[in-house]
Parts: structure tokens; sequence; C-alpha cells
């Protein structure tokens, strides 16, 4: 998974991005945390709406800095060499995140990503879909023309079987 962090001290997983995510690949083959990927983050714990959006918010305009890809990059580039192929489900400003890290063409080879709402100012340069719902005002400001079109607003997406069946389809075509 390839998010926003609703709250910057932690890294878990929500219930409902484990679930989706379990729908879509094993166990075996996940990493078990958000981004930044730090296993020692704490647990996921609700955050309001509002305070997640604020969060959110100043993340998607903190990762177009010098410092935050100096932070960050050198954990996805060693993350990115573990495996032959990487798949990220990113959600919202995930996009975003990823594209300002800035990788080398050499491990862009290796990503593909699924990009569910997303909120970016452009496509990344690897394989990737874009799935956009037909109620999300906001990643329709970004990506009036997505790849896909599912029947959800902004928060509606980690629920929507077709964007589950997508992913699916992308990862299976992707890993076979």
């Amino acid at each position: 998974m390839l998010t926003g962090q609703s709250d910057p001290s932690r890294c878990g997983l929500s219930p409902m991005q484990q679930a989706f995510l379990d729908a879509i690949v094993p166990r075996a083959i996940q990493i078990p945390q958000n981004f930044p990927y730090d296993s020692r983050s704490a647990d996921y714990r609700h955050t309001s709406l509002l305070k997640a959006s604020v969060n959110n918010g100043r993340l998607y305009f903190r990762s177009r800095s010098l410092a935050f890809r100096q932070r960050h990059q050198p954990t996805l580039q060693g993350l990115l060499s573990e495996s032959d192929d990487t798949i990220f489900l990113a959600g919202s400003c995930g996009l975003e995140l990823f594209n300002n890290l800035a990788l080398s063409p050499l491990l862009l080879g290796r990503v593909m990503i699924v990009a569910y709402g997303p909120v970016a100012r452009r496509r990344p340069d690897c394989r990737h879909e874009l799935i956009g719902g037909r109620g999300d005002l906001i990643s329709r400001r970004f990506f009036p023309r997505p790849d896909h079109s599912v029947d959800c607003s902004h928060l509606g997406y980690l629920a929507n079987d077709d964007v589950r069946r997508l992913c699916r389809a992308f990862v299976s075509g992707a890993i076979s």
C-alpha cells in the first residue's frame, strides 16, 4: 500500500486497508505497513477525517521537497531491491509521493502501480493503471480521464468490488 499518512507517527494498515490488500494478494507477499514502511512505528489508530485530511495535505506538499526525497528515497530503493518486481496499490496522494521520490529508471522498470483515486500532478514513469471514481470530485480534478472509472467517491475505493476486481486483474497479469 502507498497512501498518505492520516497519522504521521503510524505506518500500520487500517482494518479496511488490510482487508482490501488481503482480497488482492496473499499475505506472504504483502508488505505489512503503509508508507513510509517503518516496521517500528505504532499500529494503526483511527484518526478523524478532518485531521487525516490536514495531515495528508501537508504530506502532499512536503513530498515536493528535497528533504522528503532524501529521507524516504533510500527506504524505497532498499525495498525495491529485495525483489524483481514490486506492485504498489496507491491511494489518493500516494501517487504524488511516489512520483516525488524520483526513483532511477532502473528501479522504475521493476515497479507497477495501481492508483485508485489518484491525487497527483502527473502519471508515473512506470507501468501503471489509474482508477477514478465517477463521484470522486477530488481525483477527477487531477485525472479527468482515468484508465478505469468506477462508481464511488474519494473515500469509497477500498469497499468497491470493481476496484478490487481491477486490482486483482492487474496483479494477476503482473505476476503470472
